[in-house]
């Protein structure tokens, strides 16, 4: 077989994947009209109703800040799927169905409690590739800090 047949085969074989890669991904990759997708708005909470009430032990400072920053960068990998600015574009995140929350969403920022926040952690999210974080992961203190974190997120800028 000559070279240029073998490339022109090679190069048939990639188009074809890469027409059928997205393919796929069209059809089963949700947009934001999905219905899917609009069923995680935020109106409808993931946690139960108590969780609102579930203050924060750790008091807010630049420390339990920057160390939660750490912990959503390292420990917890919270960036792989919320993404290093926290808009849900992570790259484990761009492939999830419903996507993952964007902290910087001021409206999320302003329903949810920090309880709320904290409950999801520990249990997850039912239907979701948000999965139980404490005590496998991350202890509830260090939960608590990347809350923190989670909270500059979404503060509106002047």
């Amino acid at each position: 077989m000559s070279p240029i047949r073998i490339f022109l085969t090679l190069a048939s074989i990639i188009i074809t994947f890469a027409v059928l890669i997205h393919i796929m991904t069209n059809a089963f990759v949700t947009t934001s009209s999905d219905p899917t997708v609009s069923a995680f708005d935020l109106s409808r909470p993931r946690s139960p109703s108590d969780a609102r009430a579930i203050k924060n032990p750790i008091p807010r400072s630049g420390d339990a800040i920057s160390n939660g920053k750490a912990l959503y960068e390292g420990k917890g990998n919270c960036f792989v799927c919320h993404g290093m600015g926290g808009h849900g574009d992570g790259e484990a995140g761009v492939m999830l169905s419903p996507p993952p929350r964007n902290f910087t969403d001021i409206q999320f920022q302003r329903l949810r409690t920090d309880g709320e926040l904290f409950w999801t952690i520990k249990y997850g999210i039912p239907d979701t590739a948000m999965f139980a974080f404490i005590p496998r992961h991350l202890t509830e203190e260090e939960a608590w800090m990347i809350i923190h974190y989670i909270r500059t997120l979404g503060q509106e800028t002047p």
